[in-house]
């Protein structure tokens, strides 16, 4: 399916900029070190990226059930009782990614529209792209979590370890 390659593609991009903000910050010590100077924005760079990993992660841990969550009520529970904690745990998350969603996409448009910059002089960067990214990350786990309702109301919901509960 096209939204399991996309999930799949922003974790990948996630992953690669852990990859890249990591040498980033080693050759900006490096710099430090070597020649007393430092690259200019690496704090702003790096706040900036670790919003972005975040949230374009958020939707593949949800795909992959690998988010955190405690199983001791939940494996004493039968199977129908699984269900329920399952579908209300999604209907949950998407009340609240569709709220996040609600309430930062004016934030993306007014970045957008006004300019709207992070960091001083010599490295400003803009701030509608994390906007953007929380706008899209939200949105797409409001997606999941009601992929995953659906799911548990056929009694299809699926344990992080394991196949589809019946």
């Amino acid at each position: 399916r096209i939204y399991h390659r996309v999930i799949d593609g922003l974790n990948f991009i996630a992953a690669m900029t852990i990859v890249a903000i990591m040498l980033l910050m080693v050759l900006d010590i490096l710099l430090r070190v070597a020649i007393r100077s430092p690259i200019h924005g690496v704090p702003e760079i790096v706040k900036m990226a670790v919003i972005g990993i975040a949230w374009w992660q958020i939707p593949y841990a949800l795909k992959n059930r690998n988010h955190l969550r405690s199983t001791l009520i939940l494996n004493a529970l039968p199977p129908i009782g699984k269900g329920a904690i399952y579908f209300l745990n999604s209907v949950a998350g998407v009340v609240l990614m569709s709220l996040i969603v609600w309430f930062a996409y004016p934030e993306l448009v007014r970045a957008w529209n006004t300019g709207s910059f992070e960091g001083e002089h010599p490295m400003r960067i803009p701030t509608w792209p994390i906007w953007g990214v929380i706008v899209s990350g939200a949105a797409l786990a409001a997606l999941e979590y009601l992929i995953q309702a659906v799911q548990s109301l056929m009694g299809r919901y699926r344990d992080h370890d394991g196949p589809p509960a019946h």
